[in-house]
């Protein structure tokens, strides 16, 4: 969707709609004032939006301004998953009571909030290329932050452990490596997703061309080499594979895709590992071949998931298949946050096995609406789900609102109906 396109939906959207788009637009700036939580809750900026973000959507939903959203078998198994989510999520409030607490409260349910909004807001392909290209916008900031960083001077700096072939990588003003990580990952996905409308509807407004294509995935692969984020390079990887695929239907796709697997293999592949990718993954290869413990896999997180297995199997039997907050332990509170970096264990932990069970069926349920799609959408969602399924092996990807922002839509966008999808 050209601006001119984006504007005039823009315009006609109602109140109810028109905020999130402020909110996606909005989003990338507000994310650098983290850092204001530690003086106060009330003057962060991002916590405010935390917690007003559910608020709005409350409003939005009784407002009129929103469609009731179409019946899906494939939403079963989310709604299963979100009453134990927040039975989980408010067991905890009610044990804490206190503002922490609330604030963890918010943050765990916002991924009900914003999967059901989007199932309302998006109602036809234009509102979906609408949300797509208000992302693309909003890459501008944090995009112009990274040039800066990589061109004059870095904002902040982490530093790799030796383990990880040392050295360090860039962030910006924000609370860590994943804002940067999301940011190149979705720009690709919808970058690769407009070429190929482009490719396979030519009367489509999509304008992305060849070489648009081609200096969008240099920027990315160029940003991956600076933030140094190994999961993310797994995902980066896989979603130009599942691109290749979905591009040898058509002539041109066909040739695009000869010419780049053979310039990349030829010129750039074997360094790119040996220089970016070999040192982050080093410490795995050494644990697969024998020369390190087991427990320092996933950099050593499996050290950290061993030890709160331990206090999880000393729990009573029925918190392992609904969740541990009832449980009461001390150690609650780390077990169902961020800090444990695996969405998987994060959630068996938050909603038990049965909560993982039916939060993995939602998401292979909506990947089998592939076989109805067109080609660019059939690449879109695919992209989207395993983008999710990949980054949750050794990050949280419910836990950053940025990322469901867009990723939600999408699959809203494969729930609806066929006539809708056109």
């Amino acid at each position: 969707m050209n601006y001119k396109y984006w504007w005039k939906w823009f315009r006609g959207l109602p109140l109810s709609k028109k905020w999130f788009i402020w909110l996606i637009l909005l989003r990338p700036i507000i994310d650098n004032f983290y850092e204001l939580k530690e003086a106060s809750a009330l003057a962060s900026p991002l916590y405010i939006v935390g917690f007003l973000t559910p608020v709005f959507i409350v409003i939005s939903s009784v407002s009129g301004g929103l469609q009731r959203s179409t019946d899906s078998l494939q939403e079963v198994p989310f709604r299963i998953w979100s009453l134990l989510l927040i039975f989980n999520a408010l067991a905890f409030w009610f044990i804490q009571l206190n503002v922490v607490a609330f604030g963890d409260l918010i943050k765990y349910i916002t991924p009900v909030f914003l999967f059901y909004y989007s199932r309302r807001f998006v109602q036809s392909k234009e509102d979906l290329h609408g949300i797509l290209t208000t992302f693309l916008v909003s890459c501008i900031f944090p995009f112009s932050i990274f040039l800066y960083e990589s061109i004059f001077n870095p904002i902040a700096i982490e530093y790799i452990s030796e383990g990880r072939g040392g050295g360090s990588r860039i962030r910006g003003a924000y609370a860590d490596i994943m804002n940067y990580a999301i940011f190149f990952i979705v720009f690709l996905i919808i970058i690769c997703y407009y070429f190929l409308v482009h490719m396979y509807n030519r009367l489509s407004s999509m304008k992305v061309k060849t070489w648009h294509l081609i200096v969008g995935i240099v920027f990315v692969l160029y940003g991956l080499t600076r933030i140094r984020h190994v999961s993310t390079w797994g995902v980066f990887l896989f979603l130009i594979i599942l691109f290749l695929f979905h591009n040898l239907r058509n002539s041109r796709g066909l040739i695009f895709t000869f010419m780049f697997l053979l310039i990349v293999t030829t010129f750039f592949a074997e360094s790119i590992y040996e220089v970016h990718i070999a040192p982050l993954i080093s410490k795995e290869q050494m644990v697969i071949e024998g020369e390190a413990e087991a427990d320092m896999a996933f950099n050593g997180r499996m050290t950290r998931w061993e030890k709160y297995f331990e206090i999880w199997e000393q729990m009573p039997t029925i918190n392992h298949f609904t969740g541990i907050v009832t449980a009461n332990f001390k150690e609650t509170v780390v077990m169902i946050g961020g800090g444990m970096h695996s969405d998987y264990i994060r959630l068996i932990f938050l909603t038990g096995f049965i909560g993982l069970f039916f939060y993995l069926a939602f998401l292979l349920s909506t990947l089998s609406r592939w076989i109805t799609l067109d080609i660019p959408e059939k690449y879109l969602i695919s992209a989207c789900i395993s983008s999710i399924i990949l980054w949750s092996i050794t990050t949280v990807p419910t836990l950053y609102s940025p990322l469901l922002y867009i990723l939600y839509p999408i699959i809203a966008f494969t729930l609806l109906p066929k006539e809708r999808q056109i």
